[in-house]
């Protein structure tokens, strides 16, 4: 009875380490190795799974990979050059460096996205989720992000001179030494921010809500409902 109940253990214990096996296994394999091949050969792979990919440093201008799932893809200083990332799931991808000049990342997912120092210059953003995103120190010149989703992002020190950011959703966002020199802020919720050290000048600050906001002429509560 004793080894019965043994060999049944044993067996037990050998089905759990397999079963967990495959799963450690399988979880960095998300990421279809033919659709990376397809991607390097061609730049051209829409919808594919890239998740979990390194492709740092990559040349990849000019390439298609809208509404492919490129979830905690990593493309550390990669060149994205007028890519085209529509519709993309960039959650958790880290963009740190990479050059997304005149890319187009409309209506994508970047929520929790690093793009710390990535140069972001005339890229198309409107409608794209930026929620937790890190953006210190990026380059978004004339970005167009009307309507976009940018609470709890970090711009610290980010450069967004003459960007687009009407109808934005901008709650809890640090804008510490932000530069918003001649950015359309128009009809953007402003309440509670901090902007006593952000370059506003020249914004376009029409139907923008004040209340209870940080700046630097002092707390402005022109919006607030009594």
């Amino acid at each position: 009875m004793r080894k019965t109940i043994m060999i049944s253990t044993l067996r037990t214990t050998a089905i759990f380490i397999a079963w967990m096996g495959l799963i450690v296994v399988s979880g960095p394999l998300a990421m279809d190795q033919s659709d990376l091949d397809t991607l390097l050969t061609t730049k051209h792979c829409p919808k594919c799974d890239l998740s979990g990919a390194d492709l740092s440093g990559t040349n990849l201008i000019g390439v298609n990979i809208s509404g492919a799932n490129l979830e905690n893809t990593i493309f550390i200083r990669t060149n994205l050059w007028r890519a085209d990332l529509t519709g993309a799931i960039l959650t958790g991808a880290d963009l740190t460096g990479a050059n997304l000049r005149d890319s187009d990342l409309s209506r994508a997912n970047l929520t929790r996205a690093v793009l710390i120092g990535a140069n972001l210059k005339y890229a198309a953003a409107s409608e794209t989720l930026l929620r937790e995103a890190a953006l210190n120190r990026a380059n978004l010149l004339q970005a167009d992000l009307r309507n976009a989703d940018l609470s709890d992002a970090d711009l610290s020190g980010a450069y967004l001179a003459h960007a687009n950011l009407e109808d934005s959703r901008v709650t809890r966002i640090s804008l510490n030494n932000t530069n918003l020199n001649g950015a359309n802020l128009q009809h953007l919720d402003l309440t509670d921010l901090d902007l006593t050290s952000a370059n506003l000048r020249n914004a376009k600050i029409h139907g923008a809500m004040f209340c209870r906001t940080q700046t630097a002429w002092g707390q402005d509560d022109t919006s607030c409902r009594e």
